[in-house]
């Protein structure tokens, strides 16, 4: 089983884990900055990256944050592949990206 895992101790940071039982697959994190979550760090395979960032912008979504930029320049052609963003890497609405479903 696939757990991914909220960090509650870094107050600086909004931060997931994933693991497999003992098995550290993963970690996306960011931080806010006015009414926009940034997404400053991700280090995990390609298989994971898209449930993590999914994970994270659905818990900005709960608190009522609704937009997004990426600053991950490593990862930004797979973060492009996965239809995160086309453009520029922005989210206007990441509820409007939920609402088109996957695929």
């Amino acid at each position: 089983m696939i757990e991914i895992l909220q960090n509650k101790e870094n107050s600086d940071k909004i931060e997931f884990r994933a693991h497999d039982g003992a098995e550290y697959l993963g970690r996306i994190a960011g931080r806010l900055d006015g009414d926009m979550f940034v997404i400053d760090e991700l280090e995990c395979g390609d298989f994971f990256t898209d449930g993590l960032v999914r994970a994270i912008l659905n818990l900005m979504t709960l608190h009522g944050i609704d937009k997004a930029r990426f600053d991950l320049p490593k990862h930004t052609e797979c973060l492009k592949n996965l239809g995160f963003f086309r453009g520029e890497p922005v989210m206007e609405s990441i509820n409007a990206f939920f609402d088109k479903g996957c695929g």
